[in-house]
């Protein structure tokens, strides 16, 4: 059993007073692009972090069927969420898929294939998608690094890189072909960029059906 963990607690801070969960995304909006990416594969339970304007987030996804997780500390950046999904997943999953709200791009066929290759490989503690050589996001993490993971500081700047980073030799690395999971939508630019491409087809099928 593998748990997906949307982190989306977040306050944008970068996008120039727009809330990024909740911005357009070709005929819906980010989070729940993500959301749908996550649905389209293998992953058992799909548990959505949230913190900054929860409520409003909530109300935007009714009947999405996820299970949310809201973490009061979501100030304290990515590990205080990372460990609220966690507390929130169901107690006989193996496994915990931590995918980012701001990477909409990341397609459920990626997805899928880290969750297939970790699923099928007994060996797989950390299972991590490359492009190009460099490490990207999501990642699966296997449960018995929970008790690690929970102990991590909070503020920690870095995130939870250094964990990855301190267990390198159990890694099992999986290209993907795509660029996208280096990629995330951090500022306006980056928005503009990347949704781009996902608005005509959204154009199209508005007037065109």
């Amino acid at each position: 059993m593998i748990s997906g963990i949307l982190l989306a607690a977040g306050e944008s801070k970068r996008m120039g007073g727009a809330f990024k969960p909740l911005m357009k995304w070709g005929k819906t909006t980010v989070i729940a692009a993500c959301i749908k990416n996550l649905r389209q594969t293998r992953l058992d339970e799909i548990i959505v972090v949230l913190g900054h304007r929860e409520s409003e987030v909530r109300a935007r996804l009714a009947g999405s069927g996820v299970i949310y997780a809201i973490n009061p500390d979501y100030k304290k950046g990515m590990i205080s969420s990372i460990k609220t999904g966690i507390a929130a997943a169901s107690p006989g999953t193996d496994a915990f898929l931590i995918a980012l709200v701001d990477q909409p791009m990341v397609t459920s066929g990626i997805i899928n294939r880290l969750v297939i290759i970790h699923g099928d490989n007994p060996e797989s503690r950390i299972t991590v998608p490359v492009y190009q050589g460099k490490h990207g996001h999501p990642i699966i993490i296997s449960k018995g690094y929970e008790p690690a993971i929970m102990a991590l500081d909070d503020d920690a700047p870095e995130g939870l890189r250094s964990f990855i980073d301190s267990h390198r030799d159990e890694i099992t690395e999986v290209e993907v072909g795509s660029s996208v999971i280096l990629e995330d939508i951090d500022t306006p630019e980056d928005y503009e960029r990347y949704a781009r491409p996902v608005e005509p087809v959204y154009e199209y099928h508005k007037w065109h059906p």
